[in-house]
């Protein structure tokens, strides 16, 4: 009798270590790309086995995260992301006190309403910190 073993499994690809990266940005509309050109290359350096499909889904969530600011909230903003072993934490910060409301999707005249959505779609726990000067909206990624 031969008894085997299934092969271990490869485990989830890591982040290399606790890293974080501070993106200050400006109030118009070139916000959310120069956000996801920081993020694409912050990922590809702090994580660089990140699957390109989840690495993507990451980008977009930046992206929205960072419309937001640019739509509801005067001044600028500020993109910081947070890599440790299994986790990822995308946070927004801006200088309104309002925080954000999840609304149902426009789909049909452009007005959004799909961020907040499309991050908690995509495994992401959704939470807003009140700041002094405004808040800093999250969303945090764990078991990547």
């Amino acid at each position: 009798m031969t008894l085997t073993t299934a092969p271990p499994s490869s485990p989830a690809p890591q982040p290399l270590a606790v890293d974080r990266l501070r993106v200050p940005l400006p109030a118009g509309p070139e916000a959310p790309s120069r956000a996801r050109r920081a993020a694409a290359g912050f990922l590809q350096r702090s994580w660089p086995s990140l699957d390109r499909d989840r690495c993507d889904d990451f980008l977009l969530i930046v992206s929205e995260l960072v419309t937001n600011a640019v739509r509801h909230a005067p001044g600028p903003s500020t993109l910081t992301l947070t890599t440790a072993p299994g986790t990822l934490d995308i946070a927004v910060t801006d200088r309104s006190r309002t925080l954000p409301a999840p609304r149902p999707p426009d789909l049909s005249d452009g007005t959004g309403g799909m961020g907040l959505h499309i991050a908690e779609d995509l495994g992401g726990r959704i939470f807003t910190e009140a700041l002094t000067e405004g808040k800093c909206v999250h969303a945090a990624f764990g078991g990547c």
